[in-house]
């Protein structure tokens, strides 16, 4: 099962049990999944908890929604679609793009910043195989530990997840 799978991919070794299962259930609630790509759509990293989002079509739809966007109307950050009760919101930096997918009752503070942050992150972790062009997704896999970082601070700081080590 794919939950399961992403969740074994994001554990984290200073969370504890409780707090994992926290994450566990936030995630399943509100995140629905998370790509970065190349500007042009090409899809470097992803997790997904749910399957029926295409991202690999959503990526290149992004991708030239922002081309558009750029040249006639403005930056685009965020997207809601009525139908499937999903918004995302979009970072873009560094020639990359990151969506995070999320239901429309998730609470949006500090989102965009620590998308940005992330995508900071993962542009210095991988500059080389990134200017080089390299599209193998395995290549990107190292970035799991970082997200599952990255998710527990962005947690941490709505007041959701508590820091027991503080």
């Amino acid at each position: 099962m794919v939950n399961e799978l992403i969740f074994e991919r994001f554990k984290s070794n200073n969370l504890t049990d409780s707090q994992c299962q926290l994450v566990q259930k936030i995630l399943k609630h509100y995140i629905l999944g998370i790509f970065i790509s190349r500007s042009g759509g090409d899809i470097l990293y992803d997790f997904q908890l749910d399957e029926s989002i295409k991202i690999d079509l959503i990526s290149h739809f992004i991708a030239a929604l922002s081309m558009f966007g750029e040249e006639n109307v403005g930056k685009i950050k965020r997207i809601f679609i009525e139908g499937l009760d999903i918004e995302m919101s979009i970072v873009q930096k560094h020639d990359l793009v990151s969506v995070t997918f999320f239901r429309p009752n998730m609470v949006k503070d500090y989102l965009e910043a620590e998308s940005s942050k992330g995508l900071d992150l993962f542009y210095n972790m991988f500059e080389e195989s990134i200017k080089a062009g390299k599209n193998n997704k395995a290549i990107y896999e190292g970035f799991d530990d970082p997200m599952c970082h990255l998710i527990q601070e962005y947690l941490q700081r709505l007041g959701i997840l508590k820091d027991k080590e503080k």
